[in-house]
């Protein structure tokens, strides 16, 4: 049983890792992209309501979707930042998210390998660290159990 679970932290840990690695080179390479003028066209709480057999729970994402347009061609986008979006259990704390506002202009950067891919924020964010620790915990922890369920397995 041991293994098991070992080998299941460990996969989720390198694919935590992966994931954490890709996003970490992304953000970084988001720096030197070029920016454009944007547009922000809409500012508002997602709601989403988890249910289980406890009951159900609901948490709040602050979501931002504007416009820019590169080489006359028109995008639109809500990823703020590279990483994972932020949910919170309070609507507050995600109102209190929403730097920005409808109307507002705004700096996009985007990829010029693939100008539908921008942000308003450049650079790696908590959520891409977060990721990146994230799997590197599992992965430990799922060696460490692997090792001793075979150690144990072995005598």
């Amino acid at each position: 049983m041991g293994a098991i679970f070992g080998l299941l932290f460990t996969g989720i840990g390198l694919f935590l890792l992966v994931r954490g690695f890709i996003e970490f080179r992304t953000s970084k390479a988001s720096r030197d992209w070029p920016s454009v003028e944007g547009q922000v066209t809409g500012a508002m709480v997602e709601t989403k309501i988890d249910s289980d057999e406890d009951g159900s729970s609901t948490r709040y994402s602050p979501r931002i979707i504007y416009t820019y347009s590169v080489s006359g061609q028109q995008y639109t986008s809500d990823q703020v930042a590279i990483g994972a979006r932020r949910w919170h259990t309070s609507r507050a704390k995600a109102e209190a998210r929403l730097v920005y506002q409808s109307g507002q202009q705004a700096t996009v950067y985007y990829n010029p390998d693939n100008p539908a891919k921008a942000v308003l924020e450049a650079g790696a964010t908590r959520g891409v660290w977060g990721t990146l620790i994230a799997g590197i915990v599992f992965t430990v922890l799922g060696a460490i159990v692997l090792v001793s369920a075979t150690n144990i397995l072995a005598r």
